[in-house]
Parts: C-alpha cells; structure tokens; sequence
C-alpha cells in the first residue's frame, strides 16, 4: 500500500467522521454496514484510487463496522481515526493498493499586474 497507516488516516478521517459516521444509527441494535459505500466513495473524492471494487471493497470493510459496532458503547458513534485506522488495516491486511490521484496546481491565466 502506497499510503502509510498514518497518511491513511490523515487523509481520509475527517471526511469519514462528517460524512459517513454520522449515519451511524446509536439505537439500531445491528451493525450499519451500509456505511460501506459510504467509505469508498468519500475515499475517492477525497483523492484516493482503490484498487478493487465497490462489492470487494464492502466485503473488506462489513467486518470492521461489525467489530466496531460490537466494541462501541451503546448510543456513542466510533472514532473517526479509529474508523480510518482499521478500515487501513483490513485493506493492507488483503494486499488493496490505495494510492493518492496526482495533485495539480491550478494557476492563474495571466499575471497579476
């Protein structure tokens, strides 16, 4: 994996806790995988490419938000970090490349006067 545990989490942490956990029911009793889809899309917006499928990707990730959901505190959400960091772990563990998209510069047409 191209990006480190840290750099993973840097990058991708803040979106997931704004755009995803929030989804995350304090009252259902069963595990909200259907935050899947969620975590990789944010992943590719936020710059990332996955190197594997949607349906692979959730695959990966059902396990995490089980684990997650059974050692969260009921009616509290998890940690974004923790999220990113094990969300990481699994993807690394199955050997999916996560790579940043090449950033560009955008500059102005003409020179300031």
């Amino acid at each position: 994996m191209e990006l480190t545990r840290n750099q993973f989490v840097e990058q991708f942490a803040i979106s997931f806790g704004v755009h995803c956990l929030r989804g995350w029911s304090m009252r259902r009793r069963d595990a909200p995988i259907h935050l899947t889809t969620c975590f990789y899309e944010w992943i590719q917006t936020c710059g990332g490419k996955v190197a594997i499928s949607g349906a692979d990707f959730t695959t990966l990730a059902e396990p995490v938000i089980e684990e997650l959901h059974r050692a969260t505190p009921k009616g509290q959400r998890p940690d974004a970090n923790l999220v990113a960091s094990r969300l990481y772990d699994a993807l690394d563990g199955a050997g999916v490349e996560i790579t940043l998209k090449p950033f560009k510069m955008i500059t102005a047409s003409r020179p300031s006067a």
